[in-house]
């Protein structure tokens, strides 16, 4: 048996399979939106893009189990760190939000978060306005090496679930600037290319 080498389909795959883009991902080039906390959108310094499983079906036999891929996706924690303002403007405001969401004195908290939130839903009627008010999507946009956007990743009904403490220390020489940290959930998450 003899093997038949075509030089010509060996080279052409070859220039097919090499990558039109050669630059790479700066990862301090980006911007983080989120509709319902604008102030803590524009101090992030940090934001991850979490991570996707889809867990095993497992099939028991009486040998070996066998694995098929899941049904069902899992999305990771979607985390942002922030610059905290000196009035501590965009810390309180994502505050609220979970104060809102979770109201721990009274069922009245969640639907006066809802009336401070109207003025960025000024044409919604009432009842979206009070949906938007519990979800709001995210943004993720990754930028090029010229600053341009490059890449979306939209968090799709994404509320905030930790906002981590913050420590004082008097003790520091140096001056260090106050970080928030905070956690959400979402849906899912979209990727859309420029």
């Amino acid at each position: 048996m003899t093997l038949d080498v075509k030089p010509n389909v060996i080279a052409d795959s070859w220039s097919n399979n090499n990558p039109n883009e050669l630059d790479y991902l700066r990862p301090n080039a980006f911007k983080f939106q989120i509709h319902n906390i604008p102030n803590t959108s524009y101090f992030c310094n940090a934001a991850n893009i979490p991570e996707v499983n889809l867990p095993p079906a497992t099939q028991t036999t009486p040998f070996v189990d066998v694995g098929h891929p899941g049904d069902k996706l899992d999305y990771g924690t979607l985390m942002i760190r922030f610059l905290i303002q000196e009035d501590m403007k965009n810390f309180t405001e994502l505050y609220d939000w979970m104060v809102g969401l979770g109201f721990p004195e009274d069922y009245k908290q969640a639907g006066e978060y809802a009336k401070t939130v109207q003025y960025k839903f000024p044409s919604l009627s009432p009842k979206d306005r009070d949906g938007l008010s519990r979800y709001s999507d995210a943004s993720l946009i990754l930028l090029d090496s010229n600053n341009n956007p490059k890449v979306k990743f939209t968090f799709v009904d994404s509320f905030p679930v930790s906002l981590q403490g913050l420590d004082f220390e008097i003790s520091t020489g140096s001056t260090e600037y106050m970080t928030g940290v905070a956690m959400f959930k979402y849906s899912y998450y979209e990727i859309e290319t420029f």
